[in-house]
């Protein structure tokens, strides 16, 4: 008892058998490699800008989100943030406001929907010297769109933030969408990419979340196990972010794998397998796919095949 009051992560009593003592070591071993790595992401978080602290990631494209986000945070213009639902707008707004030269000003958000031409005004009040994000901006009624491009054609002292998941060229086409509001807008825009788009940032931003999940209730991380991260690369994600946090939340208190767990058949799970060697091959040759092929064995014809079938782009690697 002593012993575990002073640290000792489990004891055995004597005489023990060998395999009682391995199971324990490698228990140990594992849940050590779980704090380090919840150690780093935490080290990740306290240091850097806040496009480092709050846009996770190692892929390219996600290097590629942050340094285009720190660009447009310093051009001072409206920003037109698009991606699919749950791939966190609100967040990437968030994060320009806090690289700008307004980060010192309130960042005001606002569901577009939900908006009148009065408290469309009001929020712009508010957010004089700042930013306010508007959520989901296609949403906004036809006055409602005159009244912010009014607003913004006089400079209305607040930087306006819009976020859409819909296609704005195609509602400005089918007459949903102001012409004018919507190339005021659209003077910066920031795409943000799927999960689908770069599956190797599942693993870092699903152990963020069991991280930040039991800090939070002060849990004993679980393992996080190879199958498991193949399971979750092997997915879709049409939540996107959002999903594999949910995902992340359930599983750090012993949920299970969330909504997205399911009984696999054969199939499926050669599928993941065959995806998680593809994508690791890559990862391992930099996304040389030549010299990811050669690793594996396979004819590049087989090998480039078998990258259109799973969607693996080799330069997400590179």
């Amino acid at each position: 008892v002593r012993g575990i009051s002073a640290g000792a992560f489990d004891f055995l009593e004597k005489p023990c058998a060998p395999q009682d003592l391995i199971a324990v070591v490698d228990r140990a071993r594992k849940t050590r490699a779980l704090v380090l790595e919840n150690r780093r992401l935490k080290r990740q978080l306290e240091t850097g800008d806040a496009a480092a602290r709050m846009l996770f990631g190692t892929s390219k494209l996600a290097e590629e989100l942050r340094q285009r986000v720190r660009a447009v945070a310093r051009t001072g213009a409206e920003v037109l943030i698009s991606g699919a639902p749950g791939t966190g707008t609100s967040k990437v707004a968030e994060v320009i406001h806090l690289l700008s030269t307004v980060s010192d000003g309130p960042f005001i958000k606002r569901a577009a929907a939900s908006l009148t031409p009065q408290t469309l005004t009001d929020a712009l009040t508010r957010a004089i010297g700042g930013s306010l994000f508007l959520d989901e901006v296609a949403a906004l009624a036809p006055d409602v769109q005159f009244t912010l491009l009014e607003c913004l054609e006089k400079d209305c002292g607040a930087r306006v933030l819009a976020g859409s998941y819909r296609d704005l060229e195609q509602e400005v086409a089918a007459g949903r969408f102001n012409h004018d509001l919507f190339y005021k807008l659209g003077v910066t825009a920031v795409r943000i990419p799927g999960l689908r788009e770069r599956p190797e940032d599942i693993p870092v931003l699903f152990r963020h979340y069991v991280a930040i999940a039991c800090e939070q209730a002060a849990l004993t991380p679980p393992e996080i196990t190879p199958a498991l991260i193949s399971r979750l690369m092997a997915q879709d994600w049409p939540g996107n972010a959002r999903a594999l946090m949910n995902t992340a939340m359930r599983f750090a208190m012993g949920l299970g794998e969330g909504e997205e767990e399911a009984e696999l058949g054969l199939n499926e799970q050669l599928a993941q397998v065959e995806h998680s060697l593809l994508s690791e091959a890559l990862r391992r040759h930099s996304g040389n796919a030549s010299e990811a092929a050669r690793s594996l064995k396979l004819p590049r014809k087989t090998f480039y095949d078998k990258l259109t079938k799973y969607g693996i782009r080799p330069e997400r690697f590179r």
